[in-house]
């Protein structure tokens, strides 16, 4: 993701801009795995199951694969279980966390498992995650505005920087970090309307300015 910012920019201000948009990508990345197959995937490498008399991951004795009847649906999870004396054991305590439809492929240990819609409340959490990590960002955006604005000062005390470019430098600095924050609430904006849908609440005057600019038919591809 690239900052539009209309000024010449110099080495600091330039530096820093590369990494603010990478600290962007690196969100749009994060967020576009919240509340999808992967994330519960995720709630799959966290079951865990007693063998033995032993607590052990679900992952120990089961791998999730890529099955070639399944692959283009995004609703599905295909596991296969090591152990055949483990798979009933395994599609209970799958079915314990959350996962309701479970299908046995014929003479195989393979596992089909429905992702099942999300509930209001893992709804509301997958928002609150990505808040999380739209923070996160804005955070990172901060120190590296900080971090550049400690090498002018640097450069200044040393003498290789002249007080005429420090001025026009810390101010491409600000310019940076304010568009920057801006991309990443738009971005974290944007996925919490796209999970919670119409009925999507702002939670302040703010947000709901940033709203309106997502309406505008020049965001309409700003983030799947």
């Amino acid at each position: 993701m690239k900052l539009d910012i209309d000024t010449p920019l110099d080495c600091y201000s330039l530096a820093a801009t590369a990494r603010s948009e990478d600290s962007l990508e690196s969100l749009i990345k994060n967020l576009d795995l919240v509340g999808s197959n992967a994330a519960f995937k995720n709630i799959l490498y966290g079951v865990r199951i007693i063998v033995e008399g032993r607590n052990r991951r679900l992952t120990d004795f089961a791998e999730m694969v890529k099955d070639e009847d399944h692959e283009e649906e995004e609703d599905k999870i295909v596991i296969n279980v090591y152990r055949d004396d483990l798979v009933e054991t395994v599609v209970d305590i799958v079915r314990r966390s959350g996962f309701r439809k479970i299908l046995r492929k014929r003479d195989s240990n393979y596992l089909i498992i429905d992702i099942p819609n999300p509930t209001e409340n893992q709804l509301q959490e997958f928002a609150g995650e990505t808040k999380r990590l739209e923070r996160v960002t804005i955070s990172t955006i901060a120190r590296i505005k900080s971090d550049a604005v400690q090498r002018i000062k640097a450069g200044l005390e040393r003498e290789y920087i002249e007080p005429l470019a420090a001025g026009p430098a810390k101010a491409h600095l600000e310019i940076m970090q304010r568009q920057a924050v801006r991309q990443a609430k738009l971005l974290g904006l944007k996925k919490r309307k796209n999970l919670i849908g119409k009925d999507y609440q702002y939670t302040d005057d703010d947000e709901e300015k940033l709203g309106k600019l997502l309406d505008k038919p020049i965001y309409n591809n700003f983030f799947i």
